[in-house]
């Protein structure tokens, strides 16, 4: 025999025994005499059995504001890197916007090239013009600093004068760091010495990346370069 547990009418408090999941044409699941009276079936119900259901729906609304605060305890890191991500993303816009102009003091119809960020896993900071758009790869817990925003502007460079001038100095020579110098000044109130760097003449055809690090080094020296950002290394994998 199933368990029986009391029925009661809610009108007349009438009571009487009936299983705990009487079927639906049960008639114990119905009060007929107030049925008879109001013209509508009257259920019956079962308080105990009620009780049961606000006890268990008190328990699941627990369990699941508890799954909502872990949920969200364990997004936020992510959350937090999402958003550091884009205010870090309008910052590269900014100073590209920038950095391009002084390219062009006279102004200029060529549009800027988009900025896109990637993230090193070495911690290093490097660059790339692949003809469309400029690349540039720092580390999660990069701040900015004269690093950055040389190698954006050395970037943005490499999209101003093209490649043009591959063929008879290479991608780093004369016409390229020439171009690079003037902007380089103006943006930060630094002025640049080459002169120091061995094999350095005005002629060169090809100087490479030595005078990227000696422009590096003294712009982080004179202190001008004070501008930083959030790093987002919040242990997000």
């Amino acid at each position: 025999m199933s368990k029986q547990v009391r029925w009661k009418c809610a009108i007349c408090d009438h009571g009487l025994l009936a299983p705990t999941k009487p079927r639906k044409n049960d008639v114990r699941r119905y009060c007929l005499p107030c049925s008879s009276k109001s013209g509508k079936l009257v259920e019956r119900v079962a308080p105990s059995l009620e009780k049961k259901r606000e006890q268990r729906s008190a328990v699941i609304k627990e369990q699941n504001k508890v799954k909502r605060e872990r949920t969200a305890t364990k997004l936020q890191p992510l959350k937090e890197r999402k958003k550091r991500e884009a205010q870090r993303q309008r910052i590269f816009e900014k100073e590209a916007d920038r950095i391009w102009a002084l390219f062009f003091p006279n102004g200029t119809t060529r549009k800027r090239p988009p900025i896109k960020l990637v993230y090193s896993r070495n911690g290093g900071v490097s660059g790339l013009w692949d003809g469309w758009t400029v690349l540039v790869r720092i580390s999660r817990r990069s701040r900015g600093g004269a690093t950055e925003w040389e190698t954006l502007a050395h970037e943005l460079c490499h999209a101003v004068v093209g490649s043009r001038h591959r063929d008879n100095e290479g991608s780093h020579g004369r016409t390229f760091y020439t171009t690079l110098k003037p902007v380089i000044e103006k943006r930060w109130g630094v002025r640049m010495d080459w002169s120091f760097i061995n094999g350095y003449t005005d002629t060169s055809k090809s100087w490479g990346y030595k005078v990227d690090w000696a422009m590096t080094d003294q712009l982080r020296e004179s202190g001008k370069v004070k501008f930083e950002y959030q790093p987002d290394d919040l242990g997000v994998r």
